[in-house]
């Protein structure tokens, strides 16, 4: 058995990368890809997202800009790379640029956004600011690359004073903070005027840069963990909850009306889309020509922070009911039929017979002796409850309004934003391969007859 789980666990390695690197490929050459979204902001001034033009990421576009603007754009995303580099530079962990991994001399900073204040004691390592760096132009014609980077505490200590505000620029060698080490003397940290990072990519635990929001991809997914795992428990709970009740009374009440009915109402169910579904919610019971009894979108009041426990679980009950009844809908049919066909498997085996022979009541055969075994199948599901952290349904949170993960990975695609679309990718598939060896270890605790051999 142990062999078995060995080969399952290598097995992991392949199959992520086969993933990775056919959306990796798709991402560089479908339409609209981000050389076009960043073409598109240049000539309308527009900081939004768009759906992008009608050429490829390779840079192709038919909008007229200077040469060196291209080549520029084209080294800011790596384009200009063979994409069996890029697809290495992804995944690290060494940087592969030619300098260090943007290691670019630099020429003009500013700072984005301070992550600390004037006082705050930090530990070593802990982000304090965020920079746009922009290099020196290079003999290709392109113009300086442009970079996001944080600049973290050189120790543990105190921030003493923030020199340059927010949005402000500086020069190289300018006073950015002044520090004190831990039992130390006050220091000043100046603009940097070299940035090197020797390691990049998956392997390193760096999922890029937003191409849009230019913050790290894994703060955004982050982010929106709170919602993803309220949104995907609660649907989780629900479906076993209703489902294994419903599949059980179906099975006793096999060919009855109230199986008939059943069965019609989740087929329904399962064959409406989610989101769909969603939509017609909305509309019945959002307000307008039906009934107001339902928010139209979002996850909380705007007052939610001063309600009492009990209001803020009524709050998360009404903003969620509707958009988890379209999240689970799916999956009660599947759900529904297996514990019913389980249980009526075993109902019709010999140690049924033999549990009615002895003289035992129908109520402990069936929910002492049959329902545990017929379980069985259903347990081995649990084990896809480790993707509960990244549930959500691009449609469906689209449909409600949730800035969840679906949402995020709904606009990253449609925003070109591949640094996002392959981060969430990469926790996706890592998510759904070890929950399948996790069902397979389920499968044999709870059922002692099989043997991985």
């Amino acid at each position: 058995m142990a062999a078995y789980f060995a080969r399952r666990f290598l097995l992991l390695i392949p199959t992520f990368l086969g993933i990775t690197m056919l959306v990796f490929a798709i991402t560089r050459f479908v339409p609209g890809g981000p050389i076009d979204q960043m073409i598109m902001q240049m000539q309308s001034g527009d900081t939004g997202s768009g759906e992008g033009g009608a050429s490829g990421g390779d840079g192709k576009s038919s909008v007229d800009i200077p040469p060196e603007a291209l080549a520029s754009l084209k080294k800011y995303y790596h384009f200009d790379w063979p994409i069996w580099r890029q697809y290495l530079q992804f995944l690290g962990p060494l940087n592969l640029d030619e300098r260090g991994v943007f290691g670019d001399e630099i020429s003009e900073i500013t700072v984005l956004t301070w992550y600390a204040e004037e006082g705050d004691q930090v530990q070593a390592g802990a982000p304090l600011a965020r920079l746009r760096m922009i290099g020196l132009e290079d003999d290709s014609g392109a113009n300086a690359t442009i970079i996001s980077r944080e600049i973290s505490a050189p120790s543990t200590g105190e921030v003493v004073k923030l020199v340059v505000p927010r949005e402000e620029q500086l020069e190289v060698g300018q006073p950015l903070l002044e520090f004190r080490p831990e039992g130390g003397a006050i220091t000043t940290i100046t603009g940097p005027d070299l940035w090197s990072k020797h390691w990049a990519g998956l392997l390193a635990g760096d999922l890029g840069t937003s191409y849009k929001y230019e913050v790290p991809v894994i703060d955004l997914v982050v982010s929106r963990f709170p919602i993803s795992i309220r949104f995907g428990l609660t649907g989780f709970l629900l479906a076993y909850f209703v489902c294994i009740p419903l599949g059980v009374f179906k099975a006793i009440r096999h060919n009855s009306h109230f199986d008939f009915a059943s069965s019609a109402l989740v087929f329904v169910g399962y064959s409406i889309p989610g989101w769909a579904l969603g939509a017609v919610l909305l509309v019945l019971f959002g307000g307008g020509s039906f009934w107001d009894i339902f928010p139209l979108g979002g996850v909380e009041a705007d007052n939610f922070d001063e309600l009492s426990s009990w209001g803020k679980v009524k709050d998360f009950v009404h903003h969620m009911a509707l958009p988890v009844i379209a999240y689970s809908i799916g999956s009660f049919a599947t759900l529904t039929v297996l514990t019913k066909n389980s249980l009526m498997e075993n109902l019709g085996q010999d140690y049924v017979r033999t549990a009615f022979a002895k003289g035992l009541s129908e109520k402990r055969v069936i929910f002492v002796h049959a329902l545990r075994n017929s379980l069985i199948p259903i347990c081995t599901g649990l084990g896809h409850a480790l993707s509960l952290v990244m549930a959500g349904s691009y449609l469906i949170e689209k449909v409600f309004n949730i800035d969840g993960l679906g949402l995020l990975g709904f606009t990253s695609i449609i925003g070109r934003d591949y640094a996002v679309v392959m981060g969430v990718l990469v926790i996706n598939t890592l998510l759904m391969l070890i929950g399948n060896i996790f069902s397979d270890v389920l499968y044999v605790l709870v059922d002692p007859r099989i043997r991985f051999n």
